[in-house]
């Protein structure tokens, strides 16, 4: 027990040292300590410096800056096609004698589809209205609305001029006798 306890209080755990720390030790020490700063330095030169962090093409903000390229490029095709191209049309002279008629003949073409469709379309025909346009549904419902509100008046003013039968023995036995009447 008594070595156990040395070993764990004084050599577990520190490193085996036979000799003290002499000035060359300490100088021996440093040495290899620059030295494999060196080494790191170096390798950090030649693995890593210059060659720019290299990431897998997927990630979503490399996708989301394509995105955004493509986006500006279309902007600048479409400004460029507007500017350009857009509104220029083919340019051919309008001098010739076959272009100007040509135009001579569609003008008259349609000034005389437009005589005709006068003709078969509007003459003669006169103004006539379909039964569903707005107004006309409008107007329909605003007479059988006033019509509504002069039956009502009519029964209003009835009324006043109507008076109850009292109920006496006879128009009692009168009821009754419609009541049988009613039920054969």
């Amino acid at each position: 027990k008594e070595y156990r306890k040395d070993l764990e209080e004084g050599v577990k755990g520190k490193g085996m040292t036979v000799f003290e720390d002499t000035p060359d030790l300490i100088r021996v020490k440093n040495a290899a300590q620059i030295l494999n700063e060196r080494q790191y330095k170096k390798d950090l030169e030649n693995e890593i410096k210059g060659k720019g962090m290299e990431v897998g093409p997927d990630t979503p903000e490399i996708r989301r800056a394509k995105k955004a390229s493509e986006i500006a490029s279309m902007k600048e095709y479409k400004k460029d096609l507007e500017n350009e191209i857009k509104g220029k049309g083919m340019e051919v002279g309008t001098d010739t004698l076959d272009i100007q008629r040509a135009k001579k003949a569609s003008e008259i073409v349609s000034q005389k589809e437009y005589k005709k469709d006068l003709e078969t379309e509007i003459r003669g025909k006169g103004m006539q209205v379909g039964p569903y346009t707005p107004e006309i549904q409008r107007a329909k419902r605003a007479s059988e609305i006033a019509s509504q509100k002069m039956y009502k008046d009519e029964a209003e003013k009835m009324l006043c001029y109507y008076s109850s039968v009292p109920d006496t023995p006879e128009m009692e036995r009168i009821r009754s006798t419609q009541k049988n009447i009613s039920s054969v």
